[in-house]
C-alpha cells in the first residue's frame, strides 16, 4: 500500500526532472551540432543555399559577359517568399552580397534612403541606376508517406541586365523526419 502511495511522488519527480533544461551552449552556426527541423528553414539551409549559388554565380562568368567595367553596381530585387513561413530572404540575399561584393566583380547599391539622399547630391540630383539586379524566389514543397515526413525548399535566383536574365541557379534542399506517434 505504501508503495502505491510513493509511485504517484516518484511519477511526478521523474516527470519534471526529465523537463529541466540542459545548460544554454555555443554551436557553429548551420554547423554539424546546430538543430536541423522540417518545419522551416535553419541556418544550414540558409548557409548552404547561398554558397552555392554564389559558387555558381561566380563559375559562370556571367559577369564577364555584361558590357559594362567591374565591378558592376548591383541592386537586390524582391526574392519572393513562397513557403508557409514568414521569413526575411535578407538571410539569402546578404550572404550572397557579401560573397559578391568581395570577389571584386560586383558593388552592391544601398537600399539605405539617406545613403541614397547623398548620392544624388554629390551628383547634382542625378540617381545612381545599377547595371544588374538579382531576383529570386523561395518555394516550398512538402510531402509525407505513412512513416516519413518531407520538405523541399527550392532557391531560385537571378542576374537581370538590361531586362534580359544573364545567370540563373536554383539550389533544393531536402528534409525528412520520422512521424511521431501522432503524426507530424
Amino acid at each position: 500500500m505504501k508503495t502505491l502511495k510513493i509511485l504517484p511522488a516518484l511519477l511526478l519527480t521523474a516527470f519534471f526532472c526529465s523537463c529541466a533544461s540542459e545548460k544554454a551552449r555555443y554551436v557553429e552556426s548551420g554547423g554539424a551540432r546546430s538543430v536541423i527541423t522540417v518545419k522551416k528553414i535553419n541556418m544550414a539551409d540558409w548557409n548552404a543555399a547561398a554558397a552555392e549559388l554564389v559558387n555558381n554565380m561566380l563559375a559562370s562568368n556571367a559577369f564577364a559577359k555584361i558590357n559594362a567595367p567591374l565591378p558592376l553596381k548591383m541592386k537586390v530585387s524582391r526574392v519572393a517568399n513562397r513557403t508557409s513561413d514568414m521569413i526575411d530572404t535578407d538571410l539569402l540575399t546578404t550572404q550572397i552580397t557579401i560573397a559578391l561584393q568581395n570577389s571584386g566583380k560586383v558593388s552592391v547599391l544601398s537600399d539605405d534612403q539617406y545613403s541614397q539622399e547623398l548620392a544624388k547630391r554629390k551628383l547634382n540630383g542625378a540617381e545612381i541606376l545599377p547595371d544588374i539586379t538579382m531576383s529570386g524566389k523561395i518555394i516550398e514543397l512538402r510531402d509525407s508517406d505513412e512513416d516519413t515526413n518531407e520538405v523541399t525548399y527550392v532557391f531560385f535566383l537571378e542576374l537581370n541586365y538590361n531586362s534580359t536574365i544573364v545567370w540563373q541557379g536554383q539550389k533544393q534542399i531536402a528534409k525528412q523526419s520520422d512521424k511521431g506517434i501522432f503524426g507530424w
